[in-house]
């Protein structure tokens, strides 16, 4: 199955609206979080994932998967259908990639086969009920964004991971309007945004772990309190 492009999907940061500002953000979000990543492969999709970097992590090797060429790309195939094998992933990057695919779902799908058992997965995307989603009926910024109808809200996207295996480890939002920049402090807007009222932040980011548990619990091996035999329960035959 291949995905067909909702809208042309940019090449660089610069062509979304503040794309220069939410990289930023971004990339300070991950290299709070890199630390904790480790592994040998690491799967970044699309020129947007490509232009974040993940170095302060302790994975050796990353590879760039363009579904449409573009400078920098090390591989061109389609993100429904990866050329990897099951397991031979050990994180991805997905910057903005579902936003424009027609199959987000099949997107998700593909990875959670190519990664392996606790392998990382990060993934960001518009918020649709926030000003980037405002920003779609705006003739000026339509064709800067994706369509609306394709924007995951982060509470639905947390639904897909978790009916695939993952479990959602970290989450942020970032790129608050204007409004709430002048209404509060930075450091105050860091914090009490994010968690009081996550719906005003136009993009958000999620880091999420494949897991795997056995489908048949293993029970534990208890001793036996009271020997079966006691002494004198055999009798030898005269």
């Amino acid at each position: 199955m291949k995905s067909a492009s909702t809208a042309q999907i940019p090449e660089r940061w610069q062509q979304l609206p503040r794309g220069c500002q939410v990289a930023e953000q971004l990339q300070l979000r991950l290299d709070e979080w890199a630390p904790g990543l480790f592994g040998f492969n690491l799967l970044k999709i699309d020129a947007l994932g490509a232009a974040l970097s993940l170095d302060k992590s302790r994975i050796r090797q990353s590879v760039v998967m363009g579904q449409f060429p573009f400078d920098g790309m090390d591989l061109q195939a389609d993100a429904t259908a990866m050329p990897f094998a099951p397991g031979s992933l050990d994180a991805c990057l997905l910057a903005h990639v579902l936003d424009y695919s027609e199959h987000p779902h099949a997107i998700l799908r593909e990875t959670e086969i190519a990664l392996r058992d606790d392998g990382w997965l990060i993934v960001t995307g518009f918020n649709p009920y926030s000003s980037a989603g405002l920003a779609c009926a705006l003739p000026a910024l339509r064709r800067r964004l994706p369509r609306w109808r394709h924007m995951l809200a982060p509470g639905r996207l947390e639904d897909w991971l978790k009916l695939l295996g993952f479990e959602v480890i970290e989450r942020d939002y970032l790129g608050f309007t204007r409004v709430m920049q002048f209404a509060l402090p930075g450091r105050w807007r860091g914090r009490l945004c994010p968690r009081f009222c996550p719906s005003l932040a136009a993009v958000y980011i999620i880091l999420a772990r494949k897991r795997r548990f056995p489908l048949t619990p293993i029970r534990e091996l208890k001793p036996v309190r009271n020997a079966l035999a006691q002494p004198g329960m055999a009798r030898q035959r005269e």
